[in-house]
């Protein structure tokens, strides 16, 4: 009887299995239907690009007045990985879709209780954050980038780390 009532337990996904997979699924729709939709729109013309510039030098100037040059620099590197990403974009938004696709099926593994899908999913999160250095300089990246993503990369693993063992 005690067994059948471990079983039980065990057999139960976890609740935060299922949580951390929503949040996954709502990040990585969100990404896959943004390029879906920059993807049919293409790369942009030299009149966005140059419109995308004044917007940009205006922040920047109100950011020089408040004494904000960090944020400036911020703004700086923005500028130039648009404009980097626009150059190769066909091939960023390939990566990108990549990228997501590992994502998703890693987390639908997870969810099927495939520890395969947990493997993906830190395949999925190291691609994520180095992906972009395959079509961006590293001096156009500013260092808030990789470290954001990183902390939420590395807490998510960590987080579906803890549901590994319900799967098989």
């Amino acid at each position: 009887m005690s067994y059948e009532l471990d079983q039980e337990k065990e057999d139960k996904r976890p609740v935060l299995l299922l949580v951390l997979a929503i949040l996954s699924f709502i990040s990585i729709g969100i990404a896959i239907l943004g390029n879906m939709f920059s993807l049919t729109s293409g790369p942009l013309n030299e009149s966005e690009i140059i419109q995308q510039r004044v917007e940009l030098a205006k922040s920047k100037t109100e950011f020089r007045a408040q004494g904000m040059d960090g944020m400036v620099s911020f703004f700086d590197k923005l500028e130039n990985m648009t404009v980097q990403t626009n150059d190769n974009f066909y091939f960023s938004k390939g990566i990108m879709f990549v990228t997501d696709f590992i994502g998703l099926f890693g987390v639908i593994l997870m969810l099927r209780r495939r520890k395969l899908g947990f493997h993906l999913y830190i395949v999925y999160s190291l691609l994520a954050l180095g992906g972009m250095y395959l079509y961006l300089s590293p001096e156009n990246i500013h260092v808030s980038l990789p470290i954001v993503n990183g902390i939420f990369a590395g807490l998510f693993i960590f987080l579906y780390s803890r549901t590994v063992r319900w799967m098989q």
